[in-house]
């Protein structure tokens, strides 16, 4: 009944299905990399919490938010019924179970703060709670619907799967026996003792084989105690162990009743929460870290359960930061309430593997060169990644020539920036290289490019715009990338437009302003909704004239001299630019400032402020009158890696926040970067095509963008690795965000080429 609660996301990657298959059971000692080979201390899955949580009733919910809205608050959530969730890829499921006897004990549940005040059960349900047996519930009384019922149909849902896919990796089953009822006046439980434990033990064989079942005895094998059969040999390996069960208890405090009469756990089904330092060590938990001792651990050998996220908390802000540490750390199970496929309804918030899957090599403790996607036979039935083509702004920069104006401070004057206005900053380049860190995991993982050694050219191209901040990002993400090797940027001499990232510069005469500026939406109704960020804004900045008129002033756009080039007074310029600074300051962290009026100014204000620079790039940058002119070059650019027969795995530009936002604009799609304002395109942040393929030989693209958080990037830039979302695009699959290759490239064709498509296919 533990009550505690990003960022990860779902990518779906596979193998041809035989060939994978042919080899299950049949691994070669003498191949580390053999996925049969892995031991299980060498694997990395993901979990589901309370995973037979259905979810409160909602009348019984509202009036426990009367009563206790922090307790209502951490039982908001549910999950779907355990087969479905194996099948989406968990492959830890947790039980609290609940020794009922005699039966009847739970099967007149009331309000706890009003014992008259009865709850009474659907008929089926109150049929199931008079039998005697162990029962599956979170809290008896207020949260006792369960999406299985009794512990026995839970487990017969388990085994049916496991039956039903005979080649799977090891599923574990966490028990969280119930020992107290904390809520006063709520039903007691019936306390567990060793007697209750061997028919614990005696229900679960009653439903498992012994060929079903990983226990104890089968880890320790000749070794005097399970700790010493661990730490000298690990776990067992995937070939020893697919199709298997095997389950875990949760509390620690169960231990020693558990061991009564079983020492070392000798004839037992389960294996303890053990102390590490205990003779039955082989499984611990460390739901809440440190991260560095579960490594410590995971390096010995012990599997190590931990949490992604507590209470809902993670979930309601959209936070990663936990998620990507516990992954980071190595702890072979990472449990969490929103898994890829159960996303937060209030953020999007949810956790699983950069590339997707069911499981994945430890990032701690697997072999150079091992493969994610070949592990799991679920994961080979499904798409395989192919290449890769990204599209990246820039790191985090220094503020531009009048980005900081003469006539307007803040409270304490302008930072102070060590490099020159527009240059990457030092914080900035640490900030690239965890991006490229994290993207050479990434497509390891997936099989693209190996972990270890130095990327081929034939593998990789890197390219950016000709400004130093874009040369200097793309190289310290190379250097992140690929630490000891020499990777080639390419791009034009410094200061020579490129037509590819800067066609206003490179090309002016395609771009006739007053057209343009025709087809645009107005620029104040634009910001119309963002008065209140306005009004933020004006409680941060000062004028030395006076009042700021820039804030108030009504934004205007018109075509300069030469037709080629927009002119932009009001909001639209100064205010979106003063916002932007500011959040660069403080990701870059420089002293956090306070308001006029003595309010801290931090993530928390900056955030929402970062509205004002998303209208900007909604205005003049994302339509696809200004759009598809802007985004010309690159497009054809893109088409031709996305279907090229021998060019890169990974093809990567560096560029600015307005070489992004017309690709967005021309797809239809909308993003939303946790910490930022819905559209806002920070530093470092990146668009991507994932191209795929299948054994039946379709290709299919998933377009997708990944971000850092400010926290991240301002306190440990060094760890600060992205969050990945799928953005909403009309022409892809809602619930796979797939597209078809011919429909993503129509989508990113010219205007005139979408006619002509249209017209050769007799469309209108």
């Amino acid at each position: 009944m533990t009550m505690y609660k990003t960022y990860r996301f779902y990518w779906g990657v596979a193998l041809l299905v035989a060939p994978l298959l042919a080899t299950i059971g049949t691994a070669k000692a003498d191949n580390p990399l053999d996925p049969n080979n892995l031991r299980l201390d060498q694997l990395q899955v993901i979990g589901s919490h309370n995973s037979y949580h259905s979810g409160v009733e909602p009348g019984i919910l509202s009036r426990i938010q009367q009563i206790s809205p922090a307790l209502a608050k951490l039982l908001d959530y549910k999950h779907p019924a355990l087969s479905t969730q194996l099948d989406q890829g968990i492959r830890q499921v947790e039980l609290d179970i609940y020794a009922d006897n005699h039966g009847g004990r739970f099967s007149n549940p009331h309000n706890p703060y009003a014992p008259t005040e009865k709850w009474p059960l659907p008929p089926a349900e109150a049929a199931l709670m008079r039998q005697p047996g162990f029962k599956v519930m979170h809290i008896p009384d207020i949260d006792q619907h369960a999406n299985c019922q009794p512990l026995k149909a839970c487990l017969e849902n388990i085994r049916n799967w496991s039956d039903a896919h005979p080649h799977h990796i090891p599923v574990f089953v966490i028990l969280e026996i119930e020992q107290s009822n904390d809520l006063p006046g709520a039903t007691p439980v019936e306390l567990f003792n060793a007697r209750t434990f061997n028919d614990l033990d005696a229900t679960i064989r009653s439903i498992f084989s012994i060929h079903n079942l990983l226990t104890p005895d089968d880890v320790r094998g000749n070794a005097t105690t399970l700790s010493e059969a661990v730490q000298a040999h690990g776990w067992p390996t995937l070939a020893q162990s697919r199709g298997k069960v095997i389950f875990l208890l949760d509390q620690r405090s169960n231990g020693p009743l558990y061991l009564e009469g079983h020492k070392g756990l000798r004839g037992r089904v389960a294996f303890t929460n053990a102390d590490p330092s205990a003779p039955d060590a082989a499984f611990t938990e460390l739901n809440d870290g440190p991260v560095s001792q579960i490594t410590k651990l995971v390096r010995k050998h012990l599997l190590v359960r931990t949490r992604a996220d507590v209470n809902t908390a993670e979930a309601r802000e959209g936070d990663p930061a936990r998620p990507n540490a516990m992954l980071a750390s190595g702890a072979q199970i990472i449990s969490t309430d929103y898994p890829n496929s159960e996303p937060a309804r209030w953020s999007g918030y949810r956790v699983g593997f950069p590339a997707g899957g069911s499981v994945r090599c430890n990032p701690v403790t697997s072999p150079t060169g091992c493969v994610s996607r070949l592990i799991d036979a679920a994961d080979a039935q499904k798409l395989y990644l192919r290449r890769v083509v990204m599209v990246m702004r820039h790191g985090i920069r220094s503020a531009l020539p009048g980005q900081e104006p003469a006539t307007a401070t803040v409270n304490g004057g302008w930072p102070k920036w060590e490099v020159a206005p527009g240059d990457l900053t030092p914080h900035g380049a640490t900030g690239m290289r965890a991006l490229g860190q994290f993207e050479r995991q990434w497509l390891s993982e997936n099989g693209l490019i190996s972990n270890a050694g130095c990327p081929s050219s034939e593998k990789i191209a890197m390219r950016s715009n000709s400004e130093r901040r874009t040369i200097a990002s793309a190289q310290a993400f190379a250097n992140g990338f690929a630490p000891t090797c020499s990777i080639t940027i390419a791009h034009q001499p410094e200061g020579t437009a490129d037509p590819l990232f800067s066609p206003l510069e490179a090309d002016p005469a395609r771009f006739d302003m007053r057209t343009i500026i025709s087809q645009l939406p107005d620029a104040n109704e634009m910001f119309a909704p963002h008065k209140d960020m306005l009004n933020a804004l004006s409680n941060i900045v000062r004028c030395t004239t006076g009042s700021c008129d820039f804030l108030t002033a009504p934004s205007h756009i018109e075509a300069d001299s030469t037709n080629h080039e927009l002119t932009l007074s009001g909001p639209i310029r100064d205010a979106s630019s003063i916002a932007e600074a500011l959040m660069l300051a403080y990701l870059d962290g420089k002293p956090e400032i306070s308001s006029f009026s003595g309010k801290r100014i931090d993530a928390t204000t900056l955030g929402p402020l970062s509205a004002l620079h998303a209208a900007m790039l909604k205005t003049i940058v994302r339509p696809p009158a200004i759009g598809e002119p802007l985004s010309r070059n690159l497009r054809q650019r893109i088409i031709t890696d996305l279907t090229e027969k021998n060019g890169p795995d990974y093809r990567l530009y560096v560029g600015h926040d307005d070489t992004i936002a017309p690709l967005l604009g021309l797809l239809d799609a909308h993003i939303q970067a946790p910490g930022y304002a819905a559209d806002e395109i920070p530093v470092g942040s990146a668009l991507g095509f994932a191209l795929y393929d299948n054994d039946v030989g379709a290709t299919f693209v998933r377009v997708f963008f990944q971000s850092q958080t400010p926290q991240d990037l301002r306190t440990t830039p060094e760890t600060a690795w992205p969050s990945l979302s799928f953005p909403s695009i009309p022409i892809c699959k809602a619930d796979t965000h797939l597209c078809t290759i011919d429909e993503l490239l129509f989508a990113l064709k010219s205007t005139q080429s979408r006619k002509q498509s249209l017209s050769d296919t007799g469309q209108k």
